[in-house]
């Protein structure tokens, strides 16, 4: 029977990044996958690191300014490269969006203050900018500058980082039982062998109830089931990430909503985004709607895209909190299991907030509180 100071649950984007972290600190770590790593939602993005589209409480803006600048050394750190780059987004804004362009005004104005530019383009400036763009029927666009990597290698750059710190990661290892002994995890079990552990982190997206549930605990996560696709290689046609400045609203609350979005990578391929269904289900399967539909909008906007080939299709689970906020921190029914899920900006501050949840779950000082972030605001005190 193995014993490990800390068993991470999940090989996607945190988890990956908070065990490198746990291994460098010095913790004898055990990650656990069920499938192999990065088959989940972490794999199945776009690989758009944000900084324009997230909440402006000063938490969330620290995580991307600071988030951001440590990706200019990142690579370097892990020892791999994943395809970083930076590339310009356009928000685009409709014909009779004026409140849309109000808001993003007064957003341009809060991010500009943390150094986050932001630039408000009228219609014939966002067709300077993106000369392939049809703009019949946009006002303009919000401009800024993110970045883009390929998300696959963006893992396997902390599985490799992680794994020369003495991090042991299983692979299709799924978690079938969770040992408690009075508010203590003790034990977890995968693939029938028992792991002793002195703490317990489950970092795996939507399903995370899956796993808080072996050790009775349920956390209020739900999700949405969002479709993409990705194109054969092409010629550079984008010179920036096309999305539209009112995604959020387009598909919140919705039973099915398209919202689409593209992203041309290095190698010529495009990444379409995205097909959001409502559903309890999780599933990877796509939809006869969401791919005619996602297809026919981007078309719509791209007119020479009429006849690219669409390569792969696929659909993941999107996480989310009923407050919309992450979901960092311990457990109040358990003193040493430890939760992180719904990332608003997920890669940008992937950098920062797993150095900061390894210095938690180690016990170590913060630089910041995550409290607005704990999963104890969701329950009644005992």
């Amino acid at each position: 029977m193995s014993a490990y100071d800390v068993v991470v649950i999940g090989g996607g984007f945190l988890g990956l990044s908070t065990a490198y972290h746990l291994g460098k600190a010095g913790a004898k770590v055990l990650l656990l996958e069920a499938r192999d790593i990065a088959s989940g939602t972490s794999g199945a993005c776009s690989g758009r690191a944000q900084v324009s589209e997230g909440h402006l409480d000063a938490l969330n803006i620290r995580l991307i300014v600071e988030g951001m600048e440590r990706f200019n050394t990142l690579e370097e750190e892990l020892g791999l490269g994943f395809e970083w780059h930076r590339v310009g987004c356009l928000c685009l804004i409709k014909e009779g969006q004026q409140h849309l362009w109000n808001a993003w005004n007064e957003r341009a104005a809060v991010l500009g203050k943390a150094g986050i530019e932001v630039e408000m383009l009228d219609a014939h400036s966002v067709k300077e900018a993106e000369p392939h763009l049809n703009i019949n029927g946009l006002m303009g666009a919000a401009l800024s500058t993110e970045g883009l990597l390929n998300p696959f290698l963006f893992c396997w750059a902390y599985a490799c980082a992680a794994q020369r710190y003495g991090v042991v990661l299983r692979a299709h290892c799924p978690v079938t039982d969770i040992q408690i002994a009075g508010r203590q995890v003790v034990g977890v079990t995968a693939n029938g062998e028992r792991f002793v552990c002195g703490k317990a982190a489950v970092m795996c997206g939507a399903w995370t109830p899956q796993v808080t549930r072996l050790a009775g605990v349920d956390v209020p996560i739900k999700h949405t089931h969002a479709e993409a696709y990705i194109s054969e290689a092409l010629p550079p046609l984008l010179r920036n990430t096309i999305a539209l400045a009112d995604f959020y609203e387009t598909i919140h609350g919705k039973p099915r909503a398209i919202s689409v979005g593209v992203s041309q990578h290095e190698n010529g391929t495009l990444v379409v985004t995205e097909a959001v269904t409502m559903c309890e289900e999780i599933h990877g399967w796509v939809s006869a709607w969401g791919l005619g539909g996602m297809a026919s909008d981007l078309i719509r906007f791209f007119p020479v895209l009429g006849r690219s080939r669409m390569l792969r299709s696929w659909g993941r689970p999107t996480s989310f909190a009923p407050d919309e906020e992450p979901l960092i921190g311990w457990l109040p029914q358990l003193d040493n299991l430890y939760v992180a899920s719904s990332m608003v900006e997920t890669i940008t501050a992937v950098p920062l907030i797993s150095e900061w949840m390894a210095k938690d779950i180690l016990g170590e000082e913060l630089p910041v509180s995550l409290d607005i972030f704990s999963p104890a605001r969701f329950y009644q005190p005992a």
